[in-house]
């Protein structure tokens, strides 16, 4: 720490000397500019302000020699802060000279005194930076002859210069901008500053690969070891200090391009690092460098990996391709015994266990083969669960709907071509998944019912049994023959070839009713001639009741009016 002050503080109180130097604003009170009252004015408080600041780097000089220990920190961080404030207040006045001069006015004994104090500040600033360079070099070989416990003290010293000196550099480059200004000869002070740029810019692009290097070495035993906590601080010191390295290569690069140097390589380095996107890395020089660079690293990895990569690729597609064909022999398979007589199942039964037969057939082929690309699957079958596990979780009616579908497999309350009637529709199923049941209704409308509202209600299948009676019913008159009519409907019942013998049809005097003496037919028919026999009866009975003189009465209701005879009053 002592050695540190010994060289930071002698530098700062030379830039001091330096800059003290008669008031800037003396000479302006012998002779104003009488043209523009507004410059004149303006250029007063600027020499106020400059003529502040010279004052207080003299007294600060004076209390460098009088102070010592902590305090002498304090003044060295005062003093060098005095010493840019100074900087910018030059760099106003040689601004505010360069426009007067554009107006036309006299400014020539602002411009001989600003350029008197400006003269003399590049040689102090030289040796100021030159003695960072120097403490940094003596830290660094203290920070390796010292024990560990004292090597987080200087890290921190080293830190601290490194971002002074980031600052001083910068402030050296505004220097050289006011001297360019005023027109001064900055050859000798440009060619410092690129020399010194260019050799911390090299020095930095090493460390940034040393500690990018180290400290992706340390996140790798890290993520084997996540509960080692003195690995989990030596991380964190590792990327902190590659960020710094990182910040002070980005500040040297904006001096060097000030500069003119070439900085391509560097830009190329700090985005492959980074992966900011700054405008410097639109330029073109960069752009082909980045290329470059990816085109050789892939050429690299295609000549060191390309061979069994590719081979990898051909199992990893050959797998594939044997797992769709034995998808498809095992959907044949599978199909080919759910046939046969003995199981009889359903025809959903039979589409769902094909259809997942192959999906899982396909799934374990895609397993194997990307195996063979080296990746791990018993983390992606773990992943997989804990992804259905939440997927499940946020679908749970939709998993309500799977079970459902699961018990109507099973249980095969219909099946595909069934006319059903459940969860208020009516038609027939045209196909169902283990969500859903397509229903096509008769007049040719196709619902989608969820399987859990189906499954919850009562299921009505017309379609079910092979054979089905049909319910027919029909009205003659009081007046007519009842056994007349009750042969006539049982030659048209017994005369139609779609009705079946047996079960015997039915055919009875059912009722008396308001108007009419009511018959029952009941004929059996298969399912599938329902219809056609109702529709066939129906048409029959109407056409033989009209030939035999059988009347289908209307209905009807009597009235009957009874008269009283007429009372006295009425009289």
């Amino acid at each position: 720490m002592k050695q540190y002050r010994r060289a930071i503080v002698p530098a700062l109180i030379v830039l001091a000397l330096a800059a003290a130097g008669p008031a800037v604003g003396a000479s302006e009170e012998t002779g104003p500019d009488r043209r523009t009252e507004a410059s004149r004015e303006a250029w007063q408080k600027l020499s106020e302000r400059l003529d502040g600041t010279l004052q207080g780097l003299e007294q600060l000089q004076k209390e460098v020699d009088s102070t010592t220990g902590e305090d002498l920190i304090i003044i060295r961080s005062r003093l060098r802060d005095r010493a840019l404030e100074l900087l910018r207040e030059l760099d106003q006045a040689s601004t505010q000279i360069v426009e007067d001069e554009a107006k036309g006015l006299d400014v020539s004994d602002r411009r001989a005194r600003v350029e008197s104090l400006v003269a003399k500040l590049p040689r102090p600033f030289r040796r100021h930076i030159d003695t960072l360079f120097a403490t940094l070099v003596q830290l660094k070989k203290r920070r390796a002859a010292v024990p560990d416990d004292q090597k987080a003290a200087i890290e921190e010293h080293i830190v601290t210069i490194n971002e002074e000196l980031d600052e001083d550099l910068g402030a050296y480059l505004d220097l050289i901008v006011v001297m360019d200004r005023l027109g001064l000869d900055t050859t000798q002070e440009k060619a410092y500053l690129s020399d010194v740029t260019a050799r911390r810019a090299e020095k930095l692009s090493g460390r940034i690969s040393l500690a990018r290097k180290q400290w992706v070495a340390l996140r790798k035993r890290a993520s084997v070891d996540s509960n080692d906590t003195a690995l989990a601080g030596q991380l964190q010191a590792s990327r902190l200090r590659l960020d710094r390295y990182v910040s002070s290569l980005q500040s040297t690069i904006r001096i060097m391009d000030a500069l003119g140097l070439d900085t391509t390589t560097y830009k190329q380095q700090l985005f492959q690092i980074t992966g900011d996107v700054t405008a410097g890395l639109l330029d073109p020089a960069v752009l082909r460098g980045l290329a470059h660079q990816w085109r050789q690293r892939a050429s690299d990895w295609v000549a060191a990996n390309g061979l069994r990569v590719t081979l990898r690729v051909v199992v990893f597609c050959l797998i594939l391709l044997v797992s769709w064909v034995l998808s498809r022999i095992s959907r044949k398979l599978v199909k080919r015994s759910l046939q046969t007589r003995r199981l009889q199942v359903s025809q959903l039964l039979e589409r769902t266990t094909v259809s997942w037969t192959g999906k899982l057939v396909l799934f374990i082929g895609l397993l194997v083969a990307l195996s063979q690309l080296g990746v791990e699957v018993a983390p992606l079958l773990a992943g997989l669960g804990v992804a259905g596990f939440i997927v499940g979780f946020a679908l749970q009616d939709t998993l309500s709907n799977f079970a459902s579908g699961i018990m109507i497999l099973i249980y095969h309350p219909y099946d595909v071509g069934d006319l059903i009637e459940a969860a208020g529709a009516f038609g027939t199923v045209s196909d169902m998944s283990l969500v859903s049941t397509t229903i096509l209704t008769l007049d040719r409308q196709t619902l989608v019912v969820p399987n859990n509202k189906i499954w919850g209600d009562v299921i009505k299948n017309v379609t079910a049994e092979r054979l089905r009676r049909v319910d027919m019913e029909f009205g003659i008159s009081y007046d007519d023959d009842i056994e007349h009519a009750e042969r006539v409907l049982r030659e048209i019942v017994e005369g139609h070839e779609k009705i079946l013998a047996t079960p015997e049809p039915v055919i009875k005097l059912h009722r008396l009713g308001d108007s009419s003496v009511d018959f029952i037919v009941r004929p059996w028919v298969k399912t599938a001639d329902y219809w056609e026999v109702y529709w066939d009866v129906t048409r029959a009975v109407k056409v033989r009741f009209d030939a035999e003189g059988i009347s289908i009465p209307y209905p009807q209701q009597d009235v009957h009016i009874h008269q009283s005879p007429p009372t006295k009053d009425a009289e």
